[in-house]
């Protein structure tokens, strides 16, 4: 677990983007298709004031050099859909979950993301038409 903190303490580009991977599959229970974790990593960077723009091949090198150092695990399969056939996907899985959640609990990015989230969804709730 020592590269998972390498990970997330560093500041260059590519450390951010793996530790961004790893704290996103946390809020998901360690899982998400390919397609989705582009969709959240953007969401989760939006909500940072962060977003400039995710490169695809980018998030495939980082999700394979995560892979290669034992922190997670992809499988090629088959994403149902509600309108079409099933489309070929790539589905992300943490290894070790429990571990990993223990380690990145203090996380300055993810509780800083968790507390926009939560602020924003007391708003929401606090919101009446």
């Amino acid at each position: 677990m020592n590269n998972l903190i390498k990970i997330l303490s560093g500041n260059d580009d590519k450390s951010i983007l793996m530790g961004d991977i790893i704290r996103v599959l946390t809020l998901y229970f360690g899982q998400l298709w390919f397609t989705e974790l582009l969709m959240e990593l953007e969401g989760f960077r939006r909500s940072l004031n962060e977003f400039q723009g995710l490169n695809e091949d980018e998030v495939r090198e980082a999700i394979n050099e995560l892979e290669s150092i034992g922190l997670i695990k992809v499988e090629r399969r088959f994403k149902s859909t509600l309108f079409s056939e099933s489309i070929p996907d790539l589905m992300i899985k943490i290894n070790n979950l429990t571990e990993i959640k223990n380690i990145i609990s203090n996380d300055k990015r993810l509780n800083k993301y968790l507390k926009l989230r939560d602020e924003a969804l007391k708003a929401l709730r606090e919101f009446k038409l």
